[in-house]
C-alpha cells in the first residue's frame, strides 16, 4: 500500500514538472518582441533620407565679393610687374611699378634745397636776434623753407603715383601688361576679394516678402564641391524686374581659407 502511494506521488510529481516546462514564458517573449519593433523603427528613421526645402531660384551663383580693375594713375611705362596669374595679394602690398628715373631725381632735388633753406633759417635766426636783419627778411627765409617742404612732399607724392599698391586682400585674376610696355588708363591687372564670397540669387516675384533682409541662409555648392555653408543675407532687392518678374538676393560667406571657388552654381535653402 505504501508502494503503491509513492508511486502515485511520483507520477503526479513528473506530470507536473513537464507542464510547466511546456508553458511558455509570455512575458519575455513580450519583452523581445518590443525590443525588435523599437529597434527596427530606429533603423527606418536612421536611414530615411532628409528632404531639403530649397528655395525656387532661378539662378544661384558663387562669385567674388569685389573685381578691381588696376590701372596706373599716371600714363608711362611699366618697369617691373611683382605679381604673376594667380598669386595672393595683400592690401598695400605692391604689384607694379613704372620707370621713374626723372621722378626720383625731381625728390632729391627738391630735398637738397629745402635742407638748404633750413640752415638759412637757422643762421639767419641767430642774426635776427642780433638785430642785423629785420624781420621782414627773416620772414622771407622762413617761408622759402616752407615752400621747399612742400616742394619735397609734391615731388615724393609724384614718384609714389608710379608704385602702384593692392587696394584690397585678393587674388590676380587677370594680367593684362608686362614690363617695357606703356601703359595708359587702361587696366594693367584685375583683383578678385574672394573673402567673404558674394552668393547672389534671382528669386521669382511670387516669393517677394517672404525673406527677411536679416536673415540668414544655407548654401549648397555643386558637385564637386559639394557641403554646406551658411551666408548672412545682405541685400534683398526692392525692385521687381518687371520684364523676368525677379528680384535679387545677395548674401555674404565667409571664406577665410579660400577652401570655396568662386564662380559656381549653388543650391540654396532657409
Amino acid at each position: 500500500m505504501a508502494l503503491k502511494q509513492c508511486l502515485a506521488s511520483f507520477i503526479l510529481s513528473c506530470v507536473c514538472v513537464s507542464s510547466l516546462a511546456q508553458e511558455p514564458s509570455t512575458s519575455g517573449v513580450n519583452t523581445l518582441e518590443i525590443s525588435a519593433i523599437e529597434t527596427s523603427t530606429l533603423e527606418n528613421k536612421l536611414t530615411q533620407p532628409v528632404v531639403i526645402q530649397y528655395l525656387p531660384a532661378m539662378g544661384c551663383m558663387i562669385e567674388p565679393s569685389m573685381r578691381v580693375d588696376i590701372s596706373s594713375p599716371v600714363p608711362g611705362v611699366i618697369d617691373s610687374v611683382s605679381v604673376k596669374l594667380g598669386d595672393k595679394v595683400r592690401k598695400g602690398q605692391p604689384i607694379f611699378s613704372l620707370k621713374s628715373g626723372v621722378e626720383a631725381a625731381s625728390v632729391e632735388l627738391a630735398k637738397v634745397r629745402s635742407e638748404f633753406a633750413q640752415r638759412q633759417v637757422e643762421r639767419n635766426d641767430s642774426l635776427y636776434n642780433e638785430d642785423l636783419i629785420s624781420i621782414h627778411e627773416r620772414d622771407e627765409f622762413a617761408t622759402e623753407y616752407q615752400v621747399s617742404q612742400k616742394e619735397l612732399r609734391h615731388s615724393r607724392e609724384v614718384l609714389d603715383l608710379r608704385k602702384i599698391k593692392s587696394p584690397i586682400n585678393g587674388v590676380v585674376i587677370d594680367l593684362f601688361n608686362e614690363s617695357g610696355e606703356f601703359v595708359g588708363t587702361d587696366p594693367v591687372l584685375t583683383l578678385a576679394r574672394l573673402d567673404p564670397l558674394k552668393v547672389e540669387l534671382v528669386m521669382p516675384y511670387e516669393s517677394f516678402g517672404s525673406i527677411s533682409a536679416k536673415g540668414s541662409l544655407t548654401i549648397y555648392p555643386e558637385a564637386p564641391i559639394n557641403g554646406q555653408y551658411q551666408a548672412k543675407i545682405t541685400m534683398v532687392d526692392p525692385i521687381i524686374d518687371a520684364a523676368s518678374g525677379t528680384y535679387r538676393i545677395r548674401a555674404e560667406l565667409a571664406n577665410p581659407k579660400g577652401e570655396l571657388p568662386a564662380g559656381i552654381k549653388c543650391l540654396a535653402s532657409l
